[in-house]
């Protein structure tokens, strides 16, 4: 049987994302139910896969300096091995699989100058199957959302 979302649920999440510790107790006197209710339906939603409570560190305050969105070629039928490779680094972030003229598109963060120089220089061109990189440096970042999916779509 396919688990969905009613319009509780949804205000549970709304609740959760401007709090992600919000007790049960202060969600149901918010939306003036039962904490039981609540308590059975934060179950339903994260054990159905809907959501995690995670803590999300802020990648500037933790001391990462440099933003690199990163543009990968990839030779031949390399496109798994090297996005799993990738997948591992420490710096990296965010690995996506894309259409167009590159293959991968990753995310990644350092700390330093020298780290970003190591990462480019060094460990990008270090991997077996890489094409060519296009990297960038994020010189200014106007929006950057980890709360971003729109549950009003679920699947």
């Amino acid at each position: 049987m396919k688990l969905s979302l009613d319009d509780l649920d949804h205000k549970i999440l709304q609740i959760l994302e401007e709090d992600g510790r919000a007790p049960a107790k202060f969600i149901a006197e918010k939306l003036s139910v039962n904490e039981v209710t609540v308590s059975k339906r934060l179950a339903k939603i994260i054990d159905g896969g809907f959501c995690k409570i995670i803590a999300i560190a802020d990648f500037e305050k933790c001391g990462y300096d440099y933003l690199l969105p990163i543009g990968i070629r990839v030779q031949g039928d390399k496109l798994e091995e090297v996005a799993e490779f990738l997948s591992q680094q420490k710096e990296v972030f965010s690995v996506n699989v894309v259409s167009g003229i590159q293959d991968i598109e990753i995310l990644c963060a350092t700390q330093s100058l020298d780290e970003t120089k190591v990462f480019l220089d060094e460990t990008l061109p270090s991997i077996v199957g890489i094409k060519s990189i296009a990297p960038a440096i994020a010189s200014n970042v106007y929006k950057f959302e980890t709360d971003w999916t729109p549950f009003a779509n679920e699947a």
